[in-house]
């Protein structure tokens, strides 16, 4: 897992919008997100903002997370899915 980004604004139709901490912000869109203690949060669907300061947006799986994450500012982590594949096991 890799570290995506801040946790910043969550919105009342479960969704989480996150500031990044990569670069190329389009090669996270689809991935699974976590939280700072491993947990499946959701997956990054957008890409919003302008180009040098974007944001991404993540379809919570659980709604109850989103109020919690934003106001903690947590920490997100990605995990880059594969086209074509199955998530690597382990």
């Amino acid at each position: 897992m890799r570290l995506l980004g801040i946790a910043e604004t969550y919105t009342c139709s479960g969704y989480l919008v996150v500031k990044p901490y990569i670069k190329n912000v389009l090669r996270a869109i689809y991935s699974e997100v976590f939280d700072s203690s491993g947990r499946k949060v959701g997956r990054v669907v957008d890409v919003i903002g302008g180009v040098d300061d974007p944001r991404l947006v993540v379809k919570l799986f659980d709604r109850d997370f989103g109020e919690l994450l934003a106001s903690r500012h947590e920490r997100l982590y990605y995990q880059i899915m594969r086209e074509g594949k199955k998530p690597a096991k382990r």
